[in-house]
């Protein structure tokens, strides 16, 4: 850090001019003016990026590498297009190359994690998780689903821009970090370019001036992070909303609940969707409206995915089922087999899918899971498979935990 000892950082920039031989009239003001920039972020826990060329040097990339992205000059994505369960179009997921994955790492870590989150905000949260989110509507009558459209790609990078500044960062070096962590619309066909239409264009660095903004993409690291901050102004709405109503509001990511365990209706439902929606169309997200659900007092009570009808929380028959599906066709049949069955790419892509859900339901029912877990492992070594996984991490190409339980 480089308010660690402003002295040695001094010390070390004067001979950096002095071995470089750069003409600076006075390079003691740049180097504190350096300082001034770096205290106010370091003192929130936040990593100090000055300049483009820091940010490279920090991270370990190339600065023209960094630049062709600023500039949009390269789109370092690979597409990876997942089927939806519900047989609607496919999800798109944008994988960054591994040079702008490490980067965008740094920028999760140092940059954004140690920024708050909404209390309400439950996804991409060290020490939130799906089981915290859904415990919060245990022993509720009423549950209202909401769900936001095309959440990360409805974010675009003067959103992104406004977090990085917010958090005070220069204006120059939050415009890099925004394009850095955004993917340019104008390099993928998925999208309607007319959401991305600048207003106004950038004018001050004549190369970095493009017709056309950036987009969250799923599938980067920093997405799920940008994403919460940027909802934070929602959620603060959402909250206010449920509370002048006595109801409970979670979001995990797109999923917006309401719960209420006094008296309520039908009608009272519909007026808080209503609410919800004006509010989302405020913070310029639409709402999906054929997501919207309403469960009443007897109707079985799902929360992503989870049962929350009773004092505690529980896996739904149907996760139950899909784990002992896939453990048994492997059972029989082979992984090779199996994987052909369910149409996997990969055995190893298999054995990381069933582990995962594994590792989802040790969260929820742990003397369940530990049951299966063992049947999966004798199931696995049985079919030569040598690396037996125990409750891997539970992140798969960017797709949320929350959609194994789906």
């Amino acid at each position: 850090m480089i308010t660690d000892s402003p002295h040695i950082y001094r010390k070390i920039g004067e001979q950096v001019y002095h071995e470089r031989g750069e003409q600076t009239a006075n390079p003691q003001s740049v180097i504190s003016a350096a300082i001034a920039q770096a205290q106010p972020l370091e003192a929130k826990g936040l990593a100090a990026v000055l300049t483009l060329n820091h940010l490279a040097y920090q991270t370990g990339a190339s600065y023209g590498f960094l630049r062709r992205i600023v500039e949009r000059n390269t789109d370092p994505y690979a597409d990876l297009s997942i089927k939806r369960r519900n047989g609607r179009r496919m999800r798109e997921i944008s994988i960054p190359n591994s040079i702008l994955m490490e980067v965008q790492r740094w920028i999760l870590h140092k940059v954004l994690a140690p920024l708050p989150t909404h209390h309400n905000s439950y996804a991409y949260t060290a020490g939130r998780s799906i089981l915290h989110c859904a415990q919060k509507h245990l022993g509720a009558k009423w549950i209202i689903k909401l769900d936001i459209r095309d959440f990360f790609p409805s974010i675009n990078e003067a959103q992104a821009y406004a977090v990085f500044e917010r958090a005070g960062y220069q204006p120059l070096v939050s415009l890099e970090m925004a394009r850095i962590c955004t993917r340019y619309a104008g390099h993928v066909n998925y999208l309607d370019p007319k959401r991305y239409r600048t207003a106004p264009e950038y004018t001050t660095i004549r190369v970095y001036r493009r017709p056309l903004l950036g987009f969250l993409p799923q599938g980067a690291p920093t997405s799920g992070a940008l994403a919460n901050l940027v909802a934070n102004a929602l959620d603060v709405k959402l909250t206010d909303l449920a509370s002048n109503h006595g109801l409970v509001y979670t979001r995990y990511a797109d999923d917006l609940i309401f719960s209420s365990i006094d008296a309520f209706d039908r009608e009272a439902a519909m007026n808080i969707v209503m609410a919800a929606r004006k509010e989302l169309r405020s913070e310029r997200f639409i709402m999906h409206e054929q997501k919207t659900s309403i469960l009443p007092p007897g109707a079985r009570k799902l929360v992503l995915g989870l049962l929350v009808d009773g004092d505690r929380v529980r896996m739904s028959r149907k996760l139950r089922s899909r784990i002992a599906y896939h453990i048994r066709g492997v059972e029989l049949f082979g992984l090779s087999a199996h994987m052909q069955h369910i149409d996997f790419s990969s055995i190893d892509g298999v054995v990381r899918h069933v582990s995962g859900l594994l590792a989802f339901a040790h969260d929820i029912e742990p003397e369940w899971a530990n049951r299966a877990q063992l049947k999966w492992r004798t199931t696995l070594y049985q079919n030569g498979w040598i690396e037996i996984p125990i409750f891997p991490e539970k992140t798969y190409n960017g797709v949320r935990t929350a959609e194994l339980s789906a």
